[in-house]
């Protein structure tokens, strides 16, 4: 596994995305709790919001409180996916990864980023061993409660090399979420009804491509994990962050 900077302090950000997602959870459980009135849940939701400043403000953190869930099954799925998550935690720390990968709470599940350096060689869609090693992880999270995997493939605009297997970035980054999705379903064993890969080529960056360093950021792959918890059991906590991109795609 490749070695981050010592002195880089980016492993905080995906230390304190997962504090938060874990936080989110025990949020949603006492959501579930039979009893628990919507203006005691907002009071306490404002709580966290404000004064304690751990969950980004929201104009509709849940439309409605569903109280028909079982607390204790609901506190076992918690459970299960907190202990999941710690795991993948861990493992990111263990291997000096923070710096590659990224995960973030979005409004219906978890994304991750996984950087280009650590995931392809340049111009190709053939998995690293290094890669290989997280996508293991990845699929260890993804059980029945995971309602759809969408694998986004992102590169530079650096125009693909003629002598290239593939014509266009577009091809790129579709063959790259393509590599991704494969794997992933055959190491988490699910239905792959529920993975879609798509590209967005080059038109899709989150940095500059005037520079090397925003070009290394724009090439990556995002992985999305929707709906961690089932719509039809309880009413998932809204928008914690901005949705996923939607323009300029293209889903295989």
């Amino acid at each position: 596994m490749g070695k981050s900077d010592g002195n880089s302090q980016d492993w905080l950000v995906t230390y304190s995305d997962l504090v938060t997602l874990i936080l989110t959870f025990f949020v949603l459980l006492y959501t579930m709790t039979s009893g628990v009135e919507e203006k005691a849940f907002n009071s306490f939701l404002q709580y966290f919001q404000n004064d304690a400043g751990f969950l980004p403000e929201a104009t509709a953190m849940t439309e409605t409180i569903n109280n028909q869930v079982d607390p204790e099954e609901m506190q076992e799925l918690v459970e299960e996916q907190l202990e999941r998550w710690q795991s993948f935690a861990d493992f990111l720390e263990e291997n000096d990864l923070t710096d590659e990968v990224e995960v973030k709470m979005i409004s219906d599940g978890i994304k991750i980023t996984l950087s280009d350096s650590l995931t392809f060689e340049s111009g190709s869609s053939e998995l690293l061993p290094n890669a290989k090693d997280i996508l293991k992880q990845v699929a260890g999270m993804i059980d029945n409660k995971v309602e759809e995997i969408e694998v986004q493939g992102h590169t530079d605009n650096v125009p693909i090399a003629r002598d290239s297997y593939y014509k266009t970035n577009w091809h790129l980054g579709a063959g790259r979420s393509v590599s991704v999705v494969e794997f992933l379903q055959e190491s988490a064993n699910v239905d792959p009804q529920r993975f879609k890969a798509t590209s967005f080529g080059e038109y899709h960056p989150v940095e500059t491509n005037e520079t090397v360093e925003g070009r290394r950021k724009n090439r990556r792959v995002e992985i999305y994990l929707r709906d961690l918890i089932i719509q039809d059991d309880i009413n998932p906590i809204q928008t914690l962050e901005d949705d996923v991109p939607t323009t300029n795609s293209s889903t295989f």
